[in-house]
């Protein structure tokens, strides 16, 4: 007869790499974020006459017009240039849950050129949104506590098992 009373724990080498939960939240937010910023500069530079129009047709949006009419002068190419970032900031975060270090620097960079180029651009001079600066800089940090976590795509190659 068999004693199960003190059963060996089962070892699974995969455990290892294995995502974290919280890893897996932060980059389920930057979907959300990334992709919500993404198809606004998509669609914003389409619908804002629209936006202007209805504006100036409800009192309760009156206070906007001017916001759109200065967004209105901005060249339309800025907002994609712009999108591209977003997209990019995605593919980077399919890169960490995949738990790859490639996937930090392409989120990083990303964030870090939206931040400083963006507002450059959209703003005509160098004015920093402070809380979208702080938020970005917490996520890169939260992302790169993990970093250690994650594998470079050369281990992958060198070991085509996993």
């Amino acid at each position: 007869m068999e004693n199960y009373s003190n059963p060996i724990p089962y070892e699974n080498p995969m455990e290892e790499n294995k995502r974290p939960g919280f890893l897996t939240f932060l980059c389920v937010l930057t979907f959300i974020g990334s992709g919500s910023a993404l198809l606004s500069n998509l669609v914003t530079p389409m619908f804002l006459p629209l936006f202007i129009d209805v504006a100036r047709n409800h009192p309760f949006f009156v206070n906007l017009i001017e916001i759109y009419e200065k967004m209105l002068e901005i060249p339309v190419w800025q907002y994609y240039f712009l999108a591209i970032f977003c997209a990019t900031s995605i593919l980077g975060a399919i890169y960490m849950l995949k738990m790859k270090k490639i996937g930090f620097h392409i989120y990083a960079i990303s964030q870090i050129a939206q931040m400083a180029i963006g507002q450059f651009l959209m703003g005509g001079s160098f004015k920093i949104n402070y809380f979208s600066g702080l938020v970005t800089l917490l996520f890169i940090g939260l992302y790169a506590s993990y970093y250690k976590k994650f594998t470079s795509l050369e281990e992958e190659n060198d070991n085509p098992t996993q």
